[in-house]
């Protein structure tokens, strides 16, 4: 789900876009699971190049530490306006261990800006496992009114060979400091579809989120990006942590 949250970003939908910059963030993740399970942990690096509104090349590398399995991900995607009310997104991402994260996945996505701050988007994406695939729909209701941004996202996930699964989010935004920085919240529940490596692989259960997060800016060129979230899965475990990065202006 990260590169699906950064390609939602790159679409700049906020009244107060620059016309061009460059952002590069370094960040970690730690989450805590029950049921005597090791940690998850992560190190990304992540930049996104702004040409103007709306039209952005960005993408990343991480590390992830999952499941007692270490995989590596690079992901790239790029957002480009078509015409004045309507933005496309593909990007794809490649991972060279592909123990849980998925050997490789590409991912496209239209949005309208419709009259009134509302903005519609749809996607899709085509993910490959070790042992599966799974295709992956996505539908996101926004409506931007002065500071702030909230919304509806719906998910239908399908692994080869079995059902789909169905989950929903809500989430509410606030900006400030001039639309720069940003601190929200959302909540997520239904089914959703799970790697967890050899040899158990894909699994569809019941999941429950709360999030919160945000990012604000020290200066003129720093910003401080930060995440805290608990997930429980179904009957497998909880999982409780969150994220911190640091981000940079050019």
């Amino acid at each position: 789900m990260r590169f699906l949250l950064l390609a939602l970003a790159a679409l700049g939908t906020t009244a107060q876009a620059q016309d061009a910059f460059l952002d590069v963030e370094a960040g970690g993740t730690y989450e805590r699971l029950t049921n005597g399970r090791d940690p998850w942990r992560s190190i990304s690096l992540d930049a996104a190049k702004q040409f103007a509104p709306r039209q952005t090349l960005y993408g990343g590398v991480r590390e992830t530490e999952r499941f007692a399995f270490r995989d590596s991900e690079l992901g790239l995607g790029y957002s480009q306006p078509l015409g004045a009310k309507w933005t496309a997104v593909l990007e794809g991402t490649y991972s060279s261990q592909h123990n849980v994260l998925a050997e490789n996945s590409v991912f496209g996505q239209l949005a309208w800006a419709a009259p009134a701050g509302w903005v519609l988007s749809a996607g899709a994406r085509h993910s490959e496992y070790t042992t599966s695939r799974v295709n992956l729909l996505a539908g996101i209701v926004e409506r931007y009114w002065g500071a702030w941004r909230g919304g509806y996202a719906i998910y239908n996930g399908r692994p080869e060979g079995s059902g789909s699964a169905t989950s929903h989010r809500v989430f509410l935004d606030h900006y400030y400091d001039g639309e720069r920085s940003r601190i929200g919240a959302g909540a997520g529940w239904g089914r959703e579809v799970e790697n967890q490596g050899p040899p158990t692989g894909i699994l569809t259960s019941d999941i429950r989120n709360l999030t919160i997060g945000g990012r604000h800016w020290l200066s003129g060129n720093w910003a401080l990006a930060w995440d805290g979230w608990t997930q429980q899965q179904g009957d497998l475990y909880r999982r409780t942590g969150g994220r911190l990065g640091l981000r940079y202006r050019f």
